[in-house]
């Protein structure tokens, strides 16, 4: 496959699930999308800080996903990134250090996908207060070429594991959850 249908096939899937970004039953937002210039921003979002009630403690770090489409015929490189509510943005592959200064390159026609946090991905470092799982915070992303776009970025609120699926504090199982396998009849 070329590398136009690789970025298309990267696109369409990712604007497929950007239409289930809201979770179902309520008006959340999960993630959203900006643009500026030939560059759109996709599935914008600060990570979930955990189960419910769960909050991504002042001084911490929480990751800041996203991919980068440019539908432009030049690479532009994200510069910069800042936010009131940490004292940086960083770029972060896995658990590895920090890079500083914030160089992301983003091809022509191409995408830069920062939307793993075991892989490459931004990092909202030294939060100076902290963030609960459905609030939002103000985003600002410097490209060199395609310039400054601010966006309102949901922090993601914790679904992925059903309330069945998950243990009791007291260490009992929910009855509706399989025992452990040593414990199996």
């Amino acid at each position: 496959m070329n590398r136009v249908g690789v970025f298309a096939a990267i696109l369409l899937s990712l604007l497929g699930s950007a239409g289930c970004s809201a979770q179902a039953g309520s008006q959340q937002v999960d993630s959203v999308d900006g643009q500026v210039g030939p560059l759109r921003l996709l599935r914008v979002a600060v990570d979930s800080p955990g189960p419910r009630g769960s909050i991504h403690v002042a001084g911490n770090s929480a990751a800041l996903l996203l991919t980068i489409a440019n539908f432009g015929g030049a690479e532009d490189v994200l510069t910069a990134a800042s936010t009131d509510v940490a004292r940086e943005v960083v770029l972060r592959d896995g658990d590895a250090a920090a890079r500083s200064p914030l160089q992301m390159a983003v091809p022509a026609s191409g995408a830069a996908v920062l939307h793993d946090v075991t892989g490459p991905h931004l990092e909202l470092s030294g939060l100076r207060r902290p963030l609960r799982g459905g609030s939002s915070v103000v985003v600002t992303f410097q490209f060199r070429d395609a310039g400054l776009v601010t966006i309102r970025v949901p922090v993601r609120s914790y679904t992925d594991v059903p309330v069945d699926r998950i243990s009791q504090p007291d260490g009992d199982r929910d009855a509706r959850t399989a025992p452990p396998p040593d414990r199996r009849p």
